[in-house]
């Protein structure tokens, strides 16, 4: 497997809900509900609601990623909790080249519980992870801590954000440890403009944009962001579009050494109930990836 395989714990790497994969991953300045506890934990504060959220992604070389979480609004404080997990299958076996002697899996796992406390426009968070990986009979278990502060100015129009994600580190898998994908992000967003379409509808329409930095803090890493032994650094930059609270549509465009630079999404709000979709294609020929996301909102 090569890059954006689930090789290593780059899993960290990849969003875990189907909003922030079709905003290109740039979202330590966006809210994305439950989700935002791999992001930047700090943004669980600028929920209007509760909320529960579960995601299926299918990934390329038939990976498949699974997502659950909900968080909970009590005054400043916000508390969340996630678990997150990937899967591939039928790897073949061989104790010597020739016949394989069997199939086996390579899985990864986290359990997250997170915290925010929001005091003004200013909100910080914690999120603590448990993290598991197996590979064939090769087990290995470890811990990781995401940071994150963010801001909201003028009336919320704004918002800035800053987080350091997978600070910790893994026990050794048979010889050595997994290293985990430590990652620094900085990115504002903002609302650009809002109109009413003309015509009988009458559809409010709100543009926002976004963009972020981002920096890798292992120069020897290989994965989906970086090419092998890379600390390149790489930005994000994207827009949205929300129609009447009903209908979102998102777009993201990446710089710098990955191998999926664009991103595309929409979602759907029903009430209580908000769907989301997102397509993924790989600029290496490995196909495309698709995720697809529900949110419920408690109140």
């Amino acid at each position: 497997m090569t890059q954006d395989t689930a090789s290593g714990l780059d899993f960290l790497n990849i969003g875990p809900s189907a909003q922030i994969l079709a905003l290109g991953e740039g979202t330590v300045a966006i809210p994305t509900g439950p989700s935002s506890i791999y992001s930047n934990p700090s943004l669980l504060s600028f929920e209007e609601r509760s909320g529960l959220q579960v995601n299926y992604s299918l990934w390329i070389a038939n990976i498949n990623n699974q997502f659950a979480a909900f968080h909970i609004n009590r005054d400043r404080f916000t508390f969340g909790f996630g678990v997150y997990s990937t899967q591939a299958d039928d790897f073949e076996a061989r104790d010597q080249p020739g016949l394989s002697t069997g199939t086996f899996s390579i899985s990864y796992f986290s359990l997250s519980g997170a915290a925010a406390y929001q005091l003004g426009p200013i909100s910080v968070g914690i999120t603590g992870q448990f993290l598991r990986e197996e590979i064939f009979q090769l087990r290995a278990k470890g811990y990781a801590f995401n940071f994150g502060t963010s801001a909201r100015f003028y009336d919320g129009r704004v918002t800035a954000g800053f987080s350091l994600n997978n600070i910790g580190t893994m026990e050794n898998l048979n010889e050595s440890a997994s290293t985990l994908p430590r990652l620094l992000k900085a990115g504002v967003s903002f609302q650009l403009i809002e109109f009413t379409t003309p015509g009988n509808n009458d559809l409010p329409v709100l543009l926002s944009t976004f963009t972020e930095f981002a920096r890798p803090l292992e120069n020897n890493y290989s994965g989906d962001f970086t090419a092998e032994d890379s600390d390149e650094d790489f930005y994000t930059i994207g827009i949205s579009a929300d129609i009447a609270d009903l209908f979102q549509f998102y777009s993201a465009y990446r710089i710098g050494p990955t191998e999926r630079p664009y991103s595309l999404g929409m979602g759907l709000l029903i009430d209580r109930i908000k769907v989301n979709y997102a397509f993924i294609p790989f600029s290496t020929g490995y196909g495309s990836a698709h995720s697809l996301g529900i949110e419920y909102y408690f109140n």
